[in-house]
């Protein structure tokens, strides 16, 4: 392995864009040649691009905005690193964080997710978004295999992921769950994930409860469609079922929460439960997401078109 690039791509990121490339600059034990920075500026309306640019990083731009997946795949296209490794503009690296990514590279493993942390000082907004989404990518998880892993500190073999098609940049997957699409390809390939805690990045979330429940919106109107189907997700096989799904999701809003506090009362969060009535909010929030982007997508799947009328 001789480069990793790091793909960030950023839309009006100018607030934090700097302190991440800083942030890469500053890994420890790395040769300056040995990493390349790609910013791909997603037709920001400030100066994004210029402060990445300032930074220090390599800096792409697109005209038009507003899809994260398109943004990532042509980072990807115009990497010059064996491996690329994908990084949201709000994650700032941790020490070591690429020195754990690459560790697990030269030890087999062709995928790699990171974990995501709570930056030191947190509002009680970021906290709440923090419970609501990284129950499962948290530091205190085990390392190893694991069916799926947001984008936002994941790193993969180019070749291979160029060959398994990228990340959707169709509307709405390309802006909520559009790893999944080509991480099951390399799943039905024989591939495996490897989640490597050691690989931290502090995400620091938009403040504010407007920005938790957007984004729990924004994740449930693409889940069913982006979910249908696809060997990586966790309990797939309740997927087979979608217009039921669709029927429980409000219902089950309150057991995804259970399920999420235990995962953190698991792990030894036990401020989580404290915060229980706001990730609940959050879970009925992507539950209306769901629904409504579920029947959407149904209606225009022939196989499940016949169903749809009774919704309208």
């Amino acid at each position: 392995m001789t480069r990793m690039t790091v793909v960030i791509p950023a839309r009006d990121e100018a607030a934090c864009i700097g302190r991440t490339v800083a942030a890469l600059r500053r890994q420890a034990g790395l040769a300056a040649h040995e990493i390349e920075i790609l910013v791909v500026d997603d037709a920001s309306a400030d100066d994004t691009a210029e402060r990445a640019a300032a930074a220090g990083a390599r800096v792409l731009r697109r005209l038009r905005g507003g899809n994260p997946g398109a943004a990532r795949n042509r980072g990807a296209r115009a990497a010059r690193g064996d491996v690329v490794v994908f990084l949201d503009a709000d994650c700032e690296p941790q020490p070591g964080w690429l020195d754990a990514h690459r560790r697990a590279h030269a030890a087999g493993a062709l995928i790699v997710g990171g974990s995501l942390a709570l930056p030191r000082v947190a509002d009680l907004w970021a906290r709440c978004a923090h419970y609501a989404g990284a129950y499962h990518v948290h530091p205190g998880r085990t390392a190893g295999a694991v069916p799926n892993h947001p984008p936002a500190n994941l790193s993969v073999r180019r070749d291979l992921f160029l060959a398994a098609g990228g990340f959707s940049e169709n509307s709405p997957v390309c802006d909520g769950h559009e790893e999944l699409a080509w991480q099951a390809s390399l799943l039905r390939g024989g591939h495996t994930i490897h989640f490597e805690p050691r690989a931290g990045v502090r995400h620091h979330y938009r403040s504010g409860l407007a920005s938790l429940l957007q984004r729990a919106y924004r994740w449930g109107y693409s889940a069913l469609e982006a979910k249908c189907g696809n060997p990586a997700v966790r309990w797939q096989g309740l997927y087979a079922f979608p217009w039921l799904l669709v029927a429980a999701a409000l219902p089950l809003a309150p057991v995804q929460t259970l399920y999420t506090l235990a995962c953190w009362v698991a792990a030894g969060k036990l401020e989580a439960l404290a915060l229980a009535p706001v990730l609940l909010l959050s879970n009925l929030t992507y539950a209306v997401g769901f629904v409504l982007g579920g029947v959407r997508w149904l209606a225009h799947v022939p196989a499940y078109a016949a169903l749809a009328p009774r919704w309208r």
